[in-house]
């Protein structure tokens, strides 16, 4: 079994990049036999190979003490094409140009059976070279609703030439790729209406267990030095603000309805969006005291956490994600306050009974949050249960060696 886990222009050093693949990598490294092998290749830019170069030598260091051979694949490529997630259809013939030739010299050379492509940009390239070497098995793992998310960022429209491109090689790449994996199940509902005949495996996001640990001593220091009382709800968003999906303004509205909630409580926001965040709840007349904001490194994440009673995640349009930060309150024990519109998280909640689902924020039924407080202690057990259980990296690394191991046999 020789396995090449490919990305396209996603920086090796970001912590969503090092949680998401990197940890996962080396959880399946370290128990790899010796006639298997595992790849990574990285299409990197040059100017961003140059820029941190020290970074990267690092974590190929790393790698390779976990058994996994990471090759930087250099690519000559402008800045302003960087983020392709604005990928409009023009540029999908410059990303094959880059990747295929030297992503089929590697399957070759490496002698390469299984190709695991995250998300969508890499997957035109595998998919002809699948056809040119037939043994080759091709696993699409998209991460989200690529074409829709830039509808609902307001860069395309469902009648824009990019949209209705990459909607046709989604439907190509659903078809041809031999197991597809959907975070959650509506990710499978989604795909299954594009193409119903594809193989699904679901394997959500994953979390480090052993870091995502609660630290009291840091929630009694901070509650003290900033007048929180013990019996006092801290409500807690943690994660990017102000982008397309998690608006300050839709915060801001459940701030203000709660209010009404005779339960003593604030808010705690862990973002790097501090100031937008600030500049957005003044415009509602949110008072500084009725909320906290903290802008923390990624590695501090969970301790601030600690200081929180219940997780949220809202959104205030519809998207198929689950979110990274699901898995991050789960471990935390903080059970959940999502809305309808986070149909991932909103699924996890009522599988699993880890919190509770907002149907209309204008009549939140405040009895059912009540409840959800009383009887915090014993579901904050169950969070951490199911985290273990379910999103854990070690989890997550064995469904992605059991996928291998069947698709090579």
């Amino acid at each position: 079994m020789r396995v090449a886990y490919v990305i396209w222009i996603e920086a090796l050093e970001s912590p969503i990049l090092k949680g998401q693949v990197i940890e996962i990598l080396e959880k399946m490294g370290n128990n790899l036999t010796k006639s298997n092998k595992l790849y990574f290749f990285a299409f990197q830019p040059v100017h961003h190979i140059l820029l941190h170069y020290r970074e990267i030598q690092n974590i190929k260091k790393e790698l390779n003490n976990n058994n996994i051979n990471l090759i930087i694949i250099p690519c000559l490529i402008l800045p302003r094409f960087i983020n392709w997630f604005d990928a409009k259809w023009y540029i999908i013939p410059l990303i094959f140009v880059y990747t295929f030739p030297k992503l089929l010299f590697l399957v070759y050379y490496n002698n390469i059976n299984i190709l695991h492509c995250r998300s969508y940009p890499i997957m035109l390239a595998a998919i002809i070279i699948k056809k040119i070497k037939n043994s080759v098995k091709i696993i699409f793992d998209p991460r989200s609703d690529f074409p829709e998310e830039n509808i609902t960022a307001g860069r395309w429209t469902d009648n824009s030439i990019s949209y209705k491109t990459w909607k046709w090689l989604e439907k190509k790449y659903l078809k041809e790729s031999d197991v597809t994996i959907a975070i959650v199940n509506t990710y499978v509902e989604h795909f299954k209406k594009i193409s119903p005949n594809s193989r699904f495996a679901i394997i959500p996001n994953n979390v480090d267990v052993k870091k995502f640990k609660f630290d009291n001593k840091f929630r009694q220091k901070f509650r003290t030095e900033n007048g929180i009382k013990n019996d006092e709800i801290l409500f807690c968003y943690c994660g990017s603000m102000g982008n397309h999906w998690h608006k300050p303004e839709t915060y801001a509205k459940f701030i203000i309805k709660l209010r009404e909630f005779d339960i003593v409580h604030s808010f705690l926001f862990i973002t790097t969006n501090v100031d937008s965040l600030k500049k957005t709840f003044n415009q509602f007349n949110i008072r500084q005291r009725e909320y906290f904001a903290v802008s923390s490194k990624f590695c501090d994440v969970p301790k601030y956490l600690s200081i929180a009673d219940f997780g949220l995640i809202f959104m205030n349009r519809y998207k198929i994600a689950m979110a990274i930060k699901t898995a991050e309150y789960l471990t935390m024990g903080l059970p959940i306050i999502t809305n309808q519109e986070v149909m991932g998280a909103k699924e996890i909640v009522d599988r699993y009974g880890v919190g509770i689902v907002i149907e209309d924020f204008e009549n939140i039924d405040f009895k059912v949050i009540e409840n959800l407080v009383k009887r915090k202690s014993k579901i904050s057990l169950k969070c951490r249960k199911i985290a273990y259980e379910k999103f854990s990296n070690e989890k997550i690394a064995t469904q992605y060696m059991q996928i291998y191991k069947k698709l090579k046999n």
